[in-house]
């Protein structure tokens, strides 16, 4: 691996900053790394934001490599904290700060992330939020506890996840989703009806096609049916937009969402982008898309470092798209496509254990399986492969999923 002597600046410290620092000093990479956050925290991962640190509130155990960011050595990593980048000059190759500071850099990797979209009804209220920062989280639990009249905004994976943790706090919780279904983006539509029966007989009060319109002084929330809701504490999830207001101000090319290569180049020499901040080409779809997951973040952040290390030997990231989320007793794992044009059940879904394997043109295209990790690992595999194995093969009980792999992997192999 080349150890060649430039300064990569990396704007964010999340999972795709954090991880695209600490893999430069595990490739070698001998030049200066600084990274930038715009919070005064360390660095931390956020998918436990909306699970276990509710529980316990351990703001060391989500800690992102803490071991790896100290400043006291040239090699290691300088961390800037709780003061943001305001402007990006692509030709100087300059960053201002905040507080005035100028950073110079000859490589620069965007990794600013994305924010939550707003619901203009509940802008300005006192008890509504979002989640997506250490901060929101902290000002959740101090309200959440038993007998909180909990509304949620939003049916996906952090809506959902909030609304098992809840239930586990004895919350009163309310769920209001416009769509006629649960997680319309990420799921299929037969995963999202058993998640709203488990919800549902866990004691969320689940509102479907419903949206809220305003919030009554006395704290009730007013749905575009007419109905109410009263409400302790409201909580904002209906999907996120990209930071990418500095690559627009540089002149990067951008929609919602950093346009990159499988290297994370920008429109702009020397400029790369990872993590939710960017819109790549999906390797099951085809198409340009924000993937929004934290696998996503890590395996980009991982692809960049390996190529601003060393170009020649550098692979493109093309890993098959996949997410978690885990809502009370039920862990959720979906990869590939949501939809194709064949689909069938492995298991039994009222076992509370199965996976939806899904088809198009004879090729398996996503998988999405509930409480069946081991059966998922092995299916996500034949998603990457493209594998044409048939649905009858596939949902056959006796069917020995590893060998099925095994030896789809040769077959597509190039000889």
């Amino acid at each position: 691996m080349l150890s060649r002597a430039f300064h990569v600046v990396i704007v964010g410290a999340g999972m795709a900053g954090v991880s695209a620092a600490t893999r430069l000093r595990e490739l070698g990479f001998a030049g200066d790394v600084t990274l930038v956050s715009q919070e005064d925290e360390a660095p931390y991962d956020r998918p436990p934001l909306s699970k276990q640190f509710l529980l316990d509130g351990d703001a060391d155990a989500i800690l992102l490599q803490p071991e790896a960011l100290a400043v006291q050595a040239p090699a290691d990593i300088e961390l800037i904290r709780g003061n943001p980048v305001v402007a990006l000059d692509a030709r100087s190759r300059e960053l201002k700060l905040r507080d005035g500071r100028e950073l110079h850099w000859d490589r620069l990797v965007l990794a600013t992330g994305a924010r939550p979209r707003a619901l203009p009804a509940l802008a300005r209220l006192p008890h509504a939020q979002t989640l997506r920062t250490l901060e929101d989280a902290r000002a959740i639990r101090q309200t959440l506890m038993p007998g909180t009249r909990l509304l949620i905004v939003g049916g996906g994976p952090i809506g959902l996840e909030l609304a098992a943790m809840g239930v586990q706090f004895d919350a009163r919780v309310t769920l209001v989703e416009a769509a006629d279904r649960l997680m319309t983006r990420s799921a299929p539509a037969l995963i999202a009806e058993h998640l709203r029966r488990h919800h549902e007989d866990s004691g969320v009060d689940i509102r479907l096609g419903r949206s809220v319109v305003a919030v009554r002084d006395d704290g009730h929330a007013v749905f575009d049916d007419g109905a109410c809701v009263a409400a302790d504490l409201i909580v904002v999830g209906i999907g996120v937009q990209a930071n990418d207001e500095l690559a627009v101000q540089a002149g990067i090319a951008s929609d919602d969402g950093i346009f990159v290569d499988g290297f994370g180049r920008t429109t702009t020499p020397d400029v790369f982008a990872i993590g939710d901040v960017t819109r790549q080409r999906n390797p099951i779809t085809g198409r340009f898309e924000r993937i929004e997951t934290w696998s996503n973040a890590q395996g980009q952040a991982r692809a960049v470092a390996a190529y601003l290390a060393d170009p020649d030997s550098a692979a493109p990231y093309a890993d098959t798209p996949w997410f978690w989320s885990d809502q009370g007793e039920l862990r959720l794992q979906a990869a590939g496509a949501i939809a194709g044009d064949e689909q069938a059940v492995r298991g039994d879904p009222d076992s509370g254990r199965f996976s939806l394997i899904q088809w198009r043109d004879g090729r398996v295209v996503g998988v999405a399986a509930v409480n069946a990790a081991r059966d998922f690992q092995m299916l996500k595999r034949l998603v990457a492969a493209g594998s044409r194995l048939r649905p009858e093969v596939l949902v056959d009980p006796k069917a020995d999923l590893k060998s099925l792999v095994a030896a789809a992997a040769v077959s597509s192999t190039p000889a």
